[in-house]
């Protein structure tokens, strides 16, 4: 059921994103949205760890994560 509703929650928040990314990429270069993206990324998990609610082990799986979504082969 916690993951359950953990999934929804990413779902939820993915679509937010999404649905912002055609208006940022009319407006910017490719290169320039992923490197803000990471930006992004980079600064959620600094206040997170920061906030104790993520620890660097977590943080490190989560990248590792997305390299495998990214890279997939």
């Amino acid at each position: 059921m916690k993951q359950a509703r953990y999934q929804a929650q990413v779902r939820m928040c993915a679509a937010e994103i999404q649905a912002a990314l055609p208006a940022l990429a009319e407006r910017h270069t490719p290169l320039i949205l992923v490197a803000a993206l990471t930006e992004h990324l980079r600064g959620a998990l600094f206040l997170s760890r920061e906030a104790r609610a993520c620890a660097p082990a977590k943080a490190r799986a989560m990248i590792r994560r997305m390299r495998q979504i990214a890279f997939a082969d």
